[in-house]
């Protein structure tokens, strides 16, 4: 009985996490969504960034025509076809962050208008993907970012003042993608985000 018992615990554990692993959540919630436009550009920041991406690729094949993934160092997982793979600073952004936030704008600026966008996003992004405001520079983000971070602010807390200082957070990079349609797809490592 008391094998049964554990047998049958084992089981619902390693159903609860492959149920929220990164690819089988992308995928799964990919298999609800109905693309109208013809080519997808795919964005993927955060830690999960490259698995997200690869399953989306995995998923939607070719509807995938280019994309980007900006992930933490150390997580990129080799190749994916047509899109570029980018790794950067977490949890302080650093160049490669601007670097790869950068180019991530530029592809976007330029695709056509059968293109639509699909935005996956993981724990780290707000570090990962940064692009400075005007007269703010790398270093006073660095530096911000370190004092918060020591004083024991919360990440909620952290992006509250990182939207004020950054090109393409507190919706400023909806307005920048305008007016193509962004899917997005968000996993939170933050108890409470829905």
């Amino acid at each position: 009985m008391r094998k049964i018992l554990i047998d049958d615990l084992k089981e619902i554990i390693n159903y609860s996490i492959e149920s929220v692993l990164p690819e089988n959540a992308v995928k799964n919630n990919l298999r609800k969504l109905e693309f109208k436009e013809k080519k997808i550009f795919l964005i993927a920041i955060g830690k999960a960034a490259w698995r997200m991406a690869n399953a989306a690729k995995d998923e939607l094949k070719e509807k995938i025509k280019s994309g980007i993934v900006i992930t933490k160092y150390h997580h990129s997982q080799g190749e994916i076809k047509g899109i570029e793979i980018y790794e950067a600073g977490h949890p302080i952004p650093d160049k490669n962050s601007v670097e790869s936030t950068k180019r991530a704008v530029e592809l976007i600026k330029n695709l056509d208008d059968e293109y639509s966008i699909l935005l996956l996003i993981s724990g780290g992004g707000s570090s990962l993907f940064e692009m400075p405001e005007e007269g703010v520079t790398l270093e006073d983000l660095q530096n911000i970012t370190e004092q918060l971070l020591k004083s024991g602010a919360d990440i909620t807390e952290i992006n509250a003042i990182r939207k004020r200082l950054s090109k393409v957070k507190g919706g400023k990079f909806a307005e920048l993608v305008y007016p193509k349609k962004v899917y997005a797809l968000v996993l939170s490592d933050v108890l409470g985000i829905n």
